[in-house]
């Protein structure tokens, strides 16, 4: 049965006790099931406080990472591999931990905009380095996800059948494709295909516009896509990311490249994000998580 939720960069890229009791108060009196939080440093995450106040909002809590340059599995540098590798094996012992059943996102390679295709050797290195991590997430009873981005965010896996094939290829026992649809608008070419060809790996999904703005407001086809869904049994979850520089400092505005304003008013964008979400989940007859009928 699906749940919706929704990404704590909505709110802003600050995360503190204050904030996030205001961010988590908004999403639960919206309706929301669930809120997710980027892990930007595992290290640097206050995991007590995060757990404890998603609960208290009374959310489920799911989990979010994205490597950097410095801590990329797919790196020919071997340390700064061993890093990205040791940085996804935190994340999922957070997840562990805080009782999430999942982390998922840019796990495979940094968000990075590369300037060539990557390598059979990094390709091998991948596969090796996630073979390992699969294992790791059977030991501590979390999965792992791979969210395909585009070309501009990463080489390495772009596209639904390229996470496909890498899960398949080290027959991983604890991997599913995590979806995102602003990544899916550029990258994907037919959407009912993509999706029944990896239906039994679909695990979740991050719903955006193509322009990353006010969720209902741009071009891509929700119809076709829940309905996508609908026909393969999808029972996963999806969680709202809709951006604006109104809310998030300058880093992340020029990591994203949000020069323009996608709304002002971070509830509002929420609140009507999650009209639109549910309206499309009940047109196309997916189950619906009885909080959200």
């Amino acid at each position: 049965m699906s749940k919706i939720g929704i990404h704590s960069l909505v709110f802003g890229d600050t995360w503190t006790e204050e904030t996030a009791q205001r961010a988590t108060g908004i999403a639960a009196e919206i309706g929301y099931d669930l809120f997710e939080v980027l892990i930007f440093d595992p290290e640097a995450l206050d995991t007590g406080m995060t757990g404890r106040v998603v609960k208290d909002a009374g959310l489920e809590l799911r989990l979010g990472m994205a490597l950097g340059p410095g801590a990329d599995i797919s790196s020919t540098n071997r340390e700064i591999a061993k890093a990205g590798e040791a940085t996804v094996a935190r994340c999922l012992e957070i997840a562990s931990d805080l009782r999430v059943p999942a982390v998922s996102g840019i796990t495979y390679a940094a968000f990075n905009n590369y300037t060539a295709p990557p390598t059979n050797a990094q390709r091998a290195a991948v596969m090796a380095a996630l073979a390992r991590l699969d294992k790791l997430a059977g030991n501590l009873g979390v999965k792992l996800g791979l969210e395909p981005v585009n070309r501009y965010e990463s080489n390495m896996i772009n596209s639904l059948d390229q996470a496909g094939d890498m899960i398949r290829s080290i027959d991983a026992a604890n991997m599913f494709i995590h979806m995102d649809t602003f990544h899916m608008n550029i990258e994907e070419a037919d959407l009912p295909s993509v999706i029944s060809r990896n239906a039994d790996l679909l695990g979740y999904a991050h719903v955006a516009e193509n322009h990353r703005g006010l969720l209902g407001t741009g071009n891509f086809n929700w119809s076709v896509y829940f309905r996508a869904l609908a026909d393969v049994g999808y029972s996963g979850d999806f969680t709202v990311e809709s951006f604006s520089p109104e809310v998030l400092g300058p880093d992340l505005v020029g990591e994203v490249s949000l020069w323009r304003k996608g709304w002002l008013d971070a509830k509002d964008a929420a609140t009507s994000a999650h009209a639109v979400v549910k309206s499309h989940m009940q047109t196309a007859e997916l189950s619906v998580s009885p909080w959200n009928k």
